[in-house]
């Protein structure tokens, strides 16, 4: 996969360390909506030498083909994170995919978009054949997007504390 990708009206960007204080930004300006559906964070995981210590894990990633991490831009501003989608385990037999919009920019059309566009590049990679999303039941918004981008209920789990909803798509869906 490339480091960068534009589709109608997204910028979607591998960042390096020296973005570590916009990541922060994004990071801050949703903090208390991201934590209704993640693991708690503790306080110096929102720091700019966090985010730096993440995005350099995340180039690493990359690079050895494990996994990546794409931050979402509106066209009109590159300089303003909007979002971001990663795909997790591309190397192995299922890869996990994991997106955020930030709570002023959702309802527009934005996940859909950058998802459906990664997921048609990942179809002409070598990655895995199964794709997985697991989300929080109450996240409705997030649900709906699965099964609008093609994924099916799988099962239920618990992860870190946290009731999931795993749903797959095979990665030659459209």
């Amino acid at each position: 996969m490339q480091k960068l990708y534009h589709t109608e009206r997204l910028i979607l960007a591998m960042l390096d360390p020296s973005a570590a204080p916009m990541v922060l930004d994004y990071l801050l300006r949703n903090r208390e909506d991201f934590a209704r559906y993640e693991p708690a964070k503790e306080d110096s995981f929102y720091t700019v030498p966090r985010q730096e210590m993440v995005l350099n894990a995340e180039q690493q990633l990359f690079e050895r083909e494990q996994g990546v991490r794409y931050y979402i831009f509106d066209a009109s501003d590159p300089d303003t994170i909007i979002g971001n989608v990663s795909f997790a385990h591309i190397d192995g037999p299922v890869c996990i995919i994991g997106y955020r919009i930030d709570l002023n920019f959702r309802r527009r059309g934005i996940a859909f978009e950058a998802i459906s566009f990664l997921l048609n590049e990942l179809q002409n990679r070598n990655v895995p054949d199964i794709i997985e999303a697991d989300i929080c039941p109450d996240n409705e918004a997030s649900v709906h997007l699965a099964q609008k981008l093609g994924f099916h209920l799988s099962r239920a789990t618990v992860f870190r504390g946290k009731e999931l909803l795993c749903y797959i798509r095979f990665n030659n869906e459209k």
